[in-house]
């Protein structure tokens, strides 16, 4: 078989997911295939590259973050748990919105420096131009 060709299975098919057990179906909108879950956002690292299913690997591919495109579209920041490989995939219309949104807010929970201080600080700044505003 040769290194460049892309086997792709069928986009179509439901699976059971490898990382919370629930049953997957195929996606109705917002994309091609699935590729990964939409209840946990785990994937499989089957690829390395898009559709060659080669990656021998076969690791759970844990979501870790979320990465915003210059289009505005959302991708998520995808880890593998055996060989430490890094992929992104783009969101689904049936994504777990919760988890993605609480995983694209995680950064803001853990800031390097005291960000109730600097909170406090803004939201008194954006008063006191609200203020203004109204005055002029």
């Amino acid at each position: 078989m040769s290194r460049n060709k892309i086997i792709h299975n069928n986009p179509m098919e439901s699976f059971i997911c490898a990382s919370c057990g629930k049953a997957v179906p195929p996606v109705e909108f917002g994309g091609k295939q699935r590729n990964h879950c939409p209840h946990c956002l785990c994937s499989i690292h089957v690829d390395i590259t898009p559709g060659d299913r080669r990656a021998s690997c076969r690791g759970i591919m844990q979501a870790i973050s979320i990465y915003v495109q210059q289009n505005k579209e959302w991708s998520i920041i995808h880890r593998c748990t055996k060989c430490h490989t890094i992929k992104l995939n783009r969101i689904a219309a049936d994504d777990n919105e919760l988890l993605l949104l609480t995983m694209a807010a995680e950064p803001l929970m853990s800031l390097p420096f005291p960000s109730k201080t600097m909170i406090s600080t803004l939201h008194k700044l954006s008063l006191e131009k609200g203020a203004e505003d109204v005055y002029k």
